[in-house]
């Protein structure tokens, strides 16, 4: 009977590890074939299943505890939108993700979905995703979907889960199938759908959200949270004022980087919050405001989502000021609450600040102890400096790297550091018996790091010669070569505190000229239209969140100046010639390359609308919001391209393509070099700023250092669908405050700039921001500056000789002739004064 029983569990293992699951779902790859999942086999036809295969390369084991299990089709709570993206590169890479779940949401057995693509060149039996929530391993699984997305749930042991921020690891470990070179390590890696994965848990709708939850809001499929501002009749300044104020205070109650705001009905779905704000007497006649009670004062109130509608939130009053302080009552919020790990994912989402004098230690930016047997290690990082950090050659900031690397590298073998994409530091790894560190200290200039976010990454590079042949047969395919320890540190010198204008990066990683303003901010926006005033809200909660502090924008149709620090936000065709031409655009080369998409009407849908994740955008990895609406050209047509060999048009002005730009750039800077080297040719405008320079410096205002240099037209790049520009449209006051700092913000016309907008404030694009000019084309996400040719510096900090002598050494590091020109003054200084002294010392001969 015994062996009877035995023979019939081995028959129907045989038949499951054989045939799929009749219960099976299948998804399809966006654009690729069927992708059926099936029931993981157990017993010995799981540990058959689990051998390793042939090949140079041992397989992973299967794990029957954590093999994917059924998925299904129910809705996810997806992942929120990070500044380390939606990618796994390299042989070992990791995204962490916070989720903030509601009490009733962290009960039951929750599961999590992940749906990702990967590269065609990952070998699927020696590569591996790892799933895991608050530090607990919850699944794995072979990567192998090269041809199609692929769709795996992993069930979550039962409280694991937690009220508040969860945090969501999602690592990969990878091998290439052929090449075992370090070159065909940067062609490995796996792409998660923000729209098919994240937490299958209870909607919100199932137990309602407090205002406590807003963070709790369920992001749409690019992970960024839609605001739909739901309004009865064209609202007035002071009205759209307090609807700004509340879009900022969402953002930074939930800690949201990107609200995409749209004006409109009431939303249905999911996903997103419908916001409501305005006094009684505007919001009388909106649907079920009746359940919220009489309005007395200021008041907050969540209605509970439906099936047809989101959660709506309502900021009421009976007068403005009462709406205003019932927003301030939403800024207040609660301290957050969740799992330790939950809890530090939250907060690196914005980088572990920094400032002068700090040493800290990798653990605390969420770096771990790893060892690595594969050919390149790449760990990365997000350091926060202070916005008013100015960056320029007066120190280093000090990686002391502590780890070990194995003996018999090849001679290439050596460390990369890299700040924000630029290579800062290049040590070899010498020792061919290996070595052990633990203070190996390399030095990284400050010159190029930037205020706000940073992004380091340290890159071992630890080949071995049995790689030429990929290792067959050989020892070195499992030794480890490299081990990093998360004792390693970075150690901050003094920074110059002082802020640097025009710097789109200051602006954008802390909102500098509206925060440091003796003035109100003002929104300066031409045209009222929907597209127009959501792009402007969305600017504005962005820069509230890098501020990390409610901003008190005053919004205006027309610039003024003396007025404080202005963001305009406009379509190119509402702005005056003025504007353009005093932040060193040329208008009429603008709205020359814009003219074809001018006069646009949308084609369908909304503007907002998340592009679907086709695999063609996938495998470049074009930021999920980042994609430009179907449009309907109401002109004859886009002026047809030009040769470069081609005449010029009849107005005497040359074609503007990509190479001419890239042109006129080398041109201008080989002029530049060739007029200012020449010490006699700069004489006299030298002497002029130097003299300027230092009676700034000694107090006779706040604004330390003025270049007094006219502005440059530059010309914009056709591919461009926004341009960011900043500078000083008047110079009343522009030397010793922000007052008169002006930001713009414009593209072809209104529904482009919206789109764009929304791209631009993607966490990957956002922190790219940098220089006078930023060019960005909202298609793929890519983003061109333009550094400025001169700068003003602006006081930020009480005055003290050490910050003085930082801001000094900067300047003058910033600009190398005058430092020549000093030195050589004080060498002649010194000269004269010591053939004066011993002109009379001595005997003379007569």
């Amino acid at each position: 009977m015994r062996v009877a029983t035995i023979t019939l569990r081995l028959v129907a293992l045989g038949v499951l590890a054989q045939a799929p699951s009749a219960g099976a779902q299948s998804f399809v790859g966006a654009g690729g074939p069927t992708e059926r999942l099936t029931v993981p086999p157990s017993g010995n036809a799981l540990r058959r299943a689990a051998a390793p295969e042939s090949g140079p390369r041992a397989a992973i084991p299967a794990d029957p505890l954590r093999q994917p299990v059924l998925t299904t089709s129910a809705p996810a709570r997806r992942l929120p939108a990070t500044t380390g993206g939606f990618r796994l590169e390299g042989e070992e890479d990791a995204l962490r993700f916070p989720v903030y779940v509601t009490e009733a949401q962290s009960r039951g057995r929750p599961r999590l979905r992940v749906s990702y693509l990967s590269a065609i060149s990952v070998a699927p039996e020696a590569s591996e995703l790892v799933a895991s929530v608050n530090g607990i391993v919850v699944g794995r699984t072979r990567i192998q979907a090269p041809g199609a997305v692929k769709v795996v749930e992993f069930e979550l042991p039962e409280g694991s889960l937690k009220l508040g921020y969860n945090a969501i690891d999602l690592s990969a470990s990878q091998r290439h199938r052929v090449d075992c070179s370090l070159d065909a390590t940067y062609e490995l890696w796996t792409q998660i759908d923000p729209s098919r994965s994240g937490l299958v848990v209870p909607p919100v709708a199932a137990g309602g959200i407090e205002l406590k939850d807003l963070a709790a809001l369920e992001p749409d499929d690019s992970g960024a949270l839609p605001v739909r501002v739901v309004v009865n009749d064209k609202p007035s300044l002071p009205r759209l004022e307090r609807i700004f104020h509340a879009v900022e205070a969402i953002g930074l109650v939930g800690r949201i980087a990107r609200p995409i705001v749209e004006f409109g009905p009431l939303m249905p779905g999911r996903a997103g919050i419908n916001l409501l704000v305005g006094t009684a007497s505007e919001l009388r006649g909106s649907p079920d405001l009746e359940s919220i009670g009489p309005v007395t004062g200021p008041k907050l109130a969540m209605l509970p989502p439906r099936e047809d509608r989101a959660p709506t939130l309502v900021v009421s009053g009976t007068s403005y000021d009462e709406v205003e302080a019932a927003i301030a009552i939403l800024a207040r919020g609660t301290e957050p609450y969740g799992t330790s790990r939950g809890l530090k994912a939250a907060a690196l989402l914005r980088g572990v600040a920094v400032t002068s004098g700090d040493r800290v230690p990798l653990q605390s930016l969420g770096v771990s102890t790893r060892e690595f047997s594969g050919r390149l290690l790449r760990t990365s990082f997000d350091v926060h400096l202070p916005a008013d950090f100015l960056p320029a050659d007066y120190g280093k900031v000090m990686l002391n790297l502590a780890g070990a690397y194995a003996s018999g590298l090849a001679p290439e073998a050596r460390i990369l550091v890299d700040l924000n994409g630029r290579n800062a530091a290049s040590v070899p790894l010498p020792q061919t018996r290996g070595e052990v560190f633990e203070n190996n200290t390399i030095p990284l200039p400050l010159s190029l790091w930037r205020p706000g976010l940073n992004r380091v990454d340290i890159a071992a590079q630890v080949p071995v010669p049995a790689d030429a042949t990929c290792g067959l047969g050989g020892p070195d395919l499992k030794r480890e070569r490299f081990l990093f320890l998360d004792r390693t540190s970075l150690s901050i010198p003094n920074l110059a505190r002082t802020a640097k204008v025009p710097d789109l990066a200051a602006t954008t990683s802390g909102a500098v000229p509206f925060v440091e303003g003796r003035r109100r901010p003002r929104i300066v926006l031409p045209t009222l239209d929907r597209d127009t005033v959501a792009a402007g809200a969305m600017m504005a909660a962005r820069l509230a969140s890098a501020a990390g502090r409610m901003i008190d924008f005053e919004l205006a149709n027309e610039t003024q100046s003396g007025t404080g620090a202005t963001l305009i936000v406009a379509p190119v065709r509402s702005l005056a010639p003025a504007s353009l031409s005093g932040l060193g655009l040329d208008p009429d080369q603008v709205r020359r390359i814009w003219e074809a998409r001018a006069e646009t009407s949308r084609a369908s849908g909304q503007s907002g609308s998340v592009p679907a994740p086709t695999l063609d955008r996938m495998r470049r990895n074009v930021p999920p919001r980042c994609s430009l609406p179907d449009l309907t050209l109401r002109v004859a047509g886009p002026v047809p391209p030009r040769a470069a060999s081609s005449s010029s048009p009849a107005d005497g002005r040359p074609a503007v393509t990509r190479a001419t730009f890239d042109g006129d750039l080398a041109t201008k800077w080989d002029e530049t070099l060739r007029t200012r080297h020449p010490l006699v040719e700069a004489a006299g405008d030298m002497v002029e700023r130097a003299s300027s320079t230092f009676r700034d410096l000694l107090g006779e205002s706040r604004g330390w250092l003025d270049s007094g240099e006219p502005v440059k037209s530059l010309n914009v790049p056709p591919s461009a669908s926004l341009v960011l520009a900043q500078g000083f449209l008047s110079t009343q006051g522009a030397n010793d405050s922000f007052d008169d700092t002006t930001t713009l913000v414009t593209a072809p016309n209104a529904i482009l700039l919206k789109a764009s907008v929304a791209c631009l404030i993607d966490p990957e694009v956002w922190s790219k921001v940098g220089g006078r000019f930023a060019f960005l084309n909202a298609a793929d996400g890519r983003l061109d500056t333009i550094e400025p040719d001169s700068v003003r510096l602006i006081a930020t900090q009480d005055r003290s000789v050490s910050n003085l002598r930082l801001v000094a050494a900067g300047w003058l590091s910033m600009n190398p002739i005058f430092y020549v020109a000093l030195a050589l003054g004080l060498a002649l200084c010194l000269g004269l004064s010591t053939t004066v002294m011993v002109r009379n010392v001595g005997r003379r001969n007569r």
